[in-house]
């Protein structure tokens, strides 16, 4: 996954920790022919949210400064993966 993005080297935990996200959530196991997250709680996951790792994203800026009319509305980022505890994506500015 580095290689593809031509991201450095120390983003290695985050493409570990996305690579493993994703397969918990669509590899499917050949005996049960279900999927790991599937077995654990019960339901099928929810995939809609997925992106692709090292992709170029932007974020909307949280409104407290003061912007002018062709000021631009979001910066411009890169996707890095999922948070565990919450419905937020990571990223690097």
């Amino acid at each position: 996954m580095l290689n593809k993005t031509k991201l450095p080297k120390y983003f290695w935990f985050d493409a570990i920790n996305t690579a493993c996200h994703v397969l918990n959530k669509v590899l499917i196991r050949p005996i049960l022919k279900k999927k790991p997250y599937e077995i654990y709680n019960g339901r099928k996951p929810n995939i809609s949210y997925f992106r692709v790792f090292g992709c170029k994203c932007f974020v909307l800026k949280n409104g407290k400064e003061q912007l002018g009319k062709f000021d631009a509305k979001a910066d411009e980022a890169i996707f890095l993966g999922y948070y565990t505890n919450s419905k937020a994506y990571r990223i690097c500015q």
